[in-house]
């Protein structure tokens, strides 16, 4: 039987890729992308068999744009669902330099918006299916010994806690919640539009990334894990 993946946020870098990713794997995949964004490169993933790609529409920072969102999906259930919406945020990446509307916004798309979104999507995960949420190792605590990046830092140390109380809350469900770090992967957004060198090319992140779920889907731990398989420190 074919496994299914929803993929929030796929209409370009990790998310683009993953798509790919599963999608050349054998999965069925449906991938998200905010209304009016270009979703070509998105549609072109599933040119080789058109029925195991479909693109849908949603912003996570939308509260009013889930109902539409879950209408869209209809009866559909999915075996993996993977969180990948995120932004870097503002450029000095200071608590104290923050706006109201910066840490808004980081907190919006990197942290609340997915995980209202996934509190809401959990009738169409199957029994005992996995939900996957794109963390960073910036989000470890035990791990910070250079400070900085406070913004980026936060969002994703929230996401990472949040993504463990909806596994906590819905121990019934038998679910799996994997967060996974990509490594720092040379898109838009890891290169912050071309001023940085990031580490390491998108195919290699991705695959790893896909290798991970794969591996532990449907184990029912809760798992804080880089695109090797290998644990960080929470």
């Amino acid at each position: 039987m074919t496994k299914s993946i929803l993929i929030v946020a796929a209409e370009r870098g990790l998310g683009l890729g993953l798509a790919q990713q599963f999608f050349d794997r054998g999965w069925s995949v449906v991938g998200t992308a905010r209304p009016a964004a270009d979703a070509a490169d998105l549609e072109g993933v599933g040119a080789a068999d058109p029925a195991r790609l479909s693109v849908a529409t949603i912003d996570v920072t939308q509260a009013d744009a889930i109902a539409p969102f879950l209408a869209e999906l209809g009866e559909r259930r999915f075996d993996v669902i993977y969180f990948n919406a995120g932004i870097w945020g503002a450029a000095h990446q200071s608590v104290a330099q923050a706006s109201n509307a910066e840490l808004a916004e980081i907190m919006l798309t990197n942290t609340f918006g997915p995980i209202r979104l996934a509190h809401r999507l959990l009738d169409h995960l199957t029994l005992g299916g996995t939900y996957c949420f794109m963390s960073s190792h910036r989000a470890s605590i035990a791990i910070n010994f250079e400070g900085g990046l406070e913004l980026y830092r936060a969002s994703k140390v929230a996401l990472n806690m949040l993504a463990r109380g909806l596994w906590a809350t819905n121990r019934e469900r038998a679910m799996t919640v994997l967060s996974i770090h990509p490594g720092w992967v040379s898109t838009a957004m890891g290169t912050l539009d071309g001023t940085v060198e990031a580490e390491m090319e998108l195919e290699p992140s991705v695959r790893g990334v896909a290798d991970v779920v794969e591996r532990h889907m449907g184990s029912g731990d809760n798992l804080y894990l880089d695109w090797r398989g290998e644990k960080l420190d929470w």
